[in-house]
């Protein structure tokens, strides 16, 4: 059975697979963004004998967070920012303008020579 969302609108759906088929896959970028602390490998369900809670000796302290942000391409990792704390939208525009910009121009030089 196929559950399509109510918001699902299927004009915008055909004007963007519309607008998106002008471009080849090499030419899209995609930004993904993560964190991590120490408790970021951490389980939180486990599995136990019938009658005895699962258990498992953990951090109770997070200690210092980092903000890993990547640009991907259909070749891998394309370029990335690690920061200690959060992103705000300042930090993201940042990573875009001054570093992700950079290498796809700076690749885009090397294909055209």
């Amino acid at each position: 059975m196929s559950k399509p969302a109510q918001e699902r609108n299927e004009n915008d759906r055909l004007n963007f697979i519309a607008h998106m088929s002008q471009y080849f896959p090499p030419q899209l970028v995609f930004s993904d963004e993560s964190a991590y602390d120490r408790r970021t490998l951490s389980r939180r369900f486990g599995w136990n004998f019938r009658g005895r809670r699962a258990c498992k000796p953990t951090f109770f302290v997070r200690g210092k967070r980092y903000t890993i942000e990547g640009g991907l391409c259909l070749n891998g990792l394309l370029a990335y920012m690690i920061q200690e704390g959060p992103m705000n939208s300042n930090d993201y525009n940042y990573f875009i303008e001054h570093i992700l910009v950079i290498i796809i121009l700076y690749i885009y030089l090397l294909l055209i020579i």
